[in-house]
């Protein structure tokens, strides 16, 4: 080839690849504004409104199963953890909650700062803060990121259900662990003839008395622990569902059959649990459902009235209670001190009063490595004890004197504001009434277990108070208070249309 041509050559065949690549580059970009027209079109616009639709619609109809799951997981932990073990626990525990958070967010339900209880927040927030000096500042972080966790769980509840429908969410779950408590005991002292211990110890040397899971007793007439693995939590899990099984039944929402059914199980299970502290809770709220339901009769304008002289009695019962205690307690076959409940305290308080202010750090149930733990209370079978059995001395313990009255102030502000909203709507729906008489329950029983600062007892406490902050300002026709809001003022136009923005989803 001739140099000219071959200079030629040279130079176009550069030329044509450049071609190439920029014809290349055109066509990209034009596939790319295809999509980007295709994205932001009508079409997809409609298509990305039928997911979203279809999604808040699967969200919403399985919210109520994650609503059981979620009671199921926080009052009979335990049982899950002593199936699984602790670290698998924690992973599932974990998922649940991010599950619960998608499911809420999904089904079109909203989280803002002003729905969050201010006394719940106080609460959490010091005791996060306790971390600065605490005693054993990883536990309290550990314990912090588990109460944070079940705050949240307890104000979403609140928020993705009307009281109504909690009413039924919680029945259903405490009917689940109730039945299989039973159901297992059964298999254990009917099958297995032996005591059975949590999965993940069966290759201990050694099993503490207290550590097993089931003890067999049910054919001797207990006490039995169900997959609670304790009689208390599990006595007081079927007095909450006799009560929400007796509520059902006066809404008449409820078969007889049914009814019947439940209340026989439930009062069973009391039966066979032996929790003396619980039957006293039981009782309380038994009475706090006569008067309640007794003020049905009485004119609106003396309930006030009745309601100051059944105070005014049931502070004269509580005096002659502390009078004559020990004659009580040994009605109730129980010591003086409650079944060692005295020493507990004696020793919690005197630990106190070296860090009255700020405590010694919030760790919610005690670490049993912790060496002051380790032999602050034995119990007999050689094992520590876990908690103070006093939700007030083991806030005053943990937090100090800041702490444990920010939860006497959250206490007082929930029974006060669920009380006042129940007598309002007495004549009406009688969910109010049912959700003042959980509350009266909870604090009953704070009297001698921790529980009310943890797990499904305070997912249920922080619910209760969420309530409040939620229906403070605008009416609850869940509690039948059509025409007035909590606080008794009249309901204007705008707080009714605040209300439905409240209660209606956003798709």
């Amino acid at each position: 080839m001739p140099s000219s041509l071959r200079s030629v050559a040279e130079v176009h065949v550069p030329a044509r690849g450049l071609s190439t690549q920029r014809g290349t580059v055109r066509q990209s970009f034009h596939t790319l504004g295809e999509i980007v027209t295709l994205l932001t079109s009508s079409e997809w616009h409609r298509i990305w409104q039928s997911l979203s639709a279809k999604a808040s619609s699967i969200a919403n109809r399985t919210l109520p199963a994650m609503g059981v799951w979620v009671f199921y997981i926080t009052f009979a932990g335990q049982g899950v953890r002593n199936v699984i073990g602790w670290k698998p626990f924690g992973i599932l525990a974990a998922l649940s909650c991010l599950i619960f958070a998608f499911q809420f967010a999904a089904a079109g339900r909203v989280l803002t700062l002003r729905r969050i209880p201010t006394t719940i927040a106080a609460f959490l927030l010091w005791s996060s803060l306790s971390v600065l000096w605490s005693f054993y500042p990883l536990e309290t972080v550990m314990a912090s990121a588990l109460m944070s966790a079940t705050s949240l769980a307890g104000v979403l509840v609140a928020i993705a259900f009307p009281p109504r429908q909690l009413l039924d969410i919680l029945t259903r779950s405490l009917q689940w662990m109730i039945g299989l408590s039973l159901l297992l005991e059964v298999y254990v002292a009917v099958i297995l003839q032996e005591r059975l211990a949590p999965l993940y110890m069966r290759n201990w040397e050694h099993i503490p008395d207290s550590y097993y899971w089931i003890h067999g007793l049910l054919l001797e007439g207990g006490p039995i622990q169900g997959v609670f693995a304790n009689r208390n939590p599990l006595a007081f899990g079927a007095a909450l569902l006799l009560l929400c099984i007796l509520f059902q039944q006066l809404q008449q929402r409820s078969s007889w059959q049914r009814t019947a059914l439940w209340v026989g199980l439930s009062v069973g299970t009391l039966a066979l649990t032996r929790s003396a502290t619980v039957m006293v809770c039981l009782v309380a709220c038994l009475i706090v459902v006569a008067v309640g339901l007794s003020l049905r009769s009485v004119p609106s304008a003396q309930r006030r009235h009745v309601l100051r002289g059944v105070g005014v009695v049931a502070l004269a019962f509580m005096l002659l209670a502390v009078i004559y205690a020990d004659a009580i307690f040994a009605l109730l076959g129980r010591s003086s001190d409650l079944t060692g409940r005295g020493v507990i305290w004696e020793r919690l308080l005197a630990l106190w009063s070296e860090r009255p202010i700020l405590g010694w750090g919030w760790i919610m149930y005690w670490a049993p490595w912790i060496p002051m733990f380790r032999t602050l209370v034995i119990r007999p079978d050689g094992t520590p004890t876990m908690q103070a059995h006093n939700a007030y001395i083991e806030a005053l313990f943990q937090t100090g004197i800041i702490g444990a009255l920010l939860v006497i102030l959250a206490v007082v502000w929930v029974l006060y504001g669920v009380g006042k909203a129940a007598v309002r709507a007495i004549a009406g729906d009688l969910t109010g009434l049912w959700a003042f008489t959980v509350a009266v329950a909870l604090i009953v029983q704070s009297l001698t277990e921790s529980r009310l600062l943890s797990e499904g007892n305070w997912v249920l406490f922080v619910a209760l108070a969420t309530w409040l902050s939620l229906y403070r300002t605008v009416p609850s026709p869940a509690w039948g208070a059509a025409d007035r809001d909590i606080r008794g003022v009249e309901a204007s136009g705008t707080k009714l249309r605040a209300l439905e923005r409240e209660l209606s989803p956003s798709v």
